[in-house]
């Protein structure tokens, strides 16, 4: 089964999400990306789609590390 991946990562100030390695959008804060990044996968996962969401910390981050998410579903949708 194909899995729609959403890597949430920061870039020269600004938090993108990538959906499938095609689109980028560009968010002002890791909140706002994650946010963005979580609502599509939900509507993905809900129709009944493989999905992911990996959030890659950033370096000034008190993060221990990257934070995974998996969801049971897929569909395209918009990021916003």
């Amino acid at each position: 089964m194909h899995t729609d991946r959403f890597v949430v990562f920061k870039f020269e100030g600004e938090w993108l999400v990538t959906y499938s390695d095609r689109r980028q959008t560009a968010f002002a804060t890791r909140e706002d990306a994650e946010r963005s990044a979580f609502d599509a996968a939900d509507v993905l996962a809900s129709s009944g789609h493989a999905v992911s969401v990996l959030i890659i910390p950033d370096d000034a981050d008190d993060s221990a590390g990257a934070v995974m998410g998996s969801r049971g579903s897929s569909r395209q949708t918009n990021l916003n």
